[in-house]
């Protein structure tokens, strides 16, 4: 019982966050409905590959993969994923897991979804997959982002993301708010906070972690290079990430 209410909690907040892009939406200029339904042309795939890793006394992961992406009209695109985990001990925000690990455990995740853009600067992703190896259950998973005051001399972006893991029946929640402090024709410097906050099923009450932010934009390189560190939860903790981002008009 506990493990179907924690599961639609998450797929709660997907819809949740669904309805108020489309209330949004609404208010871009009149004309721009119909193009939701006429095929993108040209068509663009795009492809990015990432890794990560994160790193406290308590519980230490890495993580691979790449996500490719075709888009169908200009609001819908079609999502691929696949990514690659390793957890080298504990249990944390992210594990799939019902037992802490005491040994590396591996698994891969394969997930397909939408990419929603109802309007310039805002993106919802929404995934459902699956785990396979070390891992071997349903997994499903919201990324939100969105550019607020995109015009001002430091526009914020927002992030947030929602996984539900119904192997151990947690749901794990990201967020992170960011301004753009410093840029050039070249790069651009993000500095802000985020953390997460997981709990429900083998987690039990809700754990948190959370911290300041630095990221570094590389325009003509398209990679993101992103640091957080931080206490909560897991203690004293570090995450690092890196992303790089291919396209092709077709």
């Amino acid at each position: 019982m506990h493990h179907r209410s924690s599961s639609g909690s998450a797929l709660f907040r997907v819809g949740a966050v669904i309805v108020l892009l489309a209330l949004w939406s609404g208010r871009a200029p009149a004309g721009t409905g119909g193009d939701f339904f006429t095929l993108q042309q040209p068509g663009h795939l795009g492809l990015t590959v990432f890794t990560s890793g994160f790193g406290s006394d308590t519980y230490a992961t890495t993580a691979a993969g790449f996500q490719l992406e075709q888009s169908v009209t200009r609001y819908v695109g079609l999502v691929g994923r696949v990514s690659a985990f390793q957890v080298y001990q504990g249990k944390g925000y992210n594990s799939p897991f019902v037992t802490e690990s005491t040994g590396v455990r591996t698994y891969e995740r394969f997930e397909g979804g939408v990419d929603l853009t109802p309007v310039s600067g805002i993106s919802l992703v929404v995934l459902g997959g699956h785990d396979v190896g070390n891992s071997n259950a349903p997994v499903i998973e919201g990324d939100f982002s969105g550019w607020l005051f995109p015009y001002s001399p430091y526009p914020l972006n927002l992030s947030f993301s929602s996984t539900h893991f119904f192997e151990n029946a947690v749901t794990s929640n990201q967020i992170d708010l960011r301004t753009v402090a410093y840029g050039t024709a070249r790069w651009l410097l993000l500095l802000g906070g985020g953390g997460a906050v997981w709990g429900g099923g083998t987690v039990g009450k809700p754990n948190g972690q959370g911290g300041p932010d630095v990221g570094l934009f590389l325009r003509e390189l398209h990679t993101s290079i992103d640091v957080q560190s931080g206490y909560g939860s897991s203690h004293l903790y570090g995450l690092a990430s890196v992303s790089v981002s291919f396209g092709w008009d077709e």
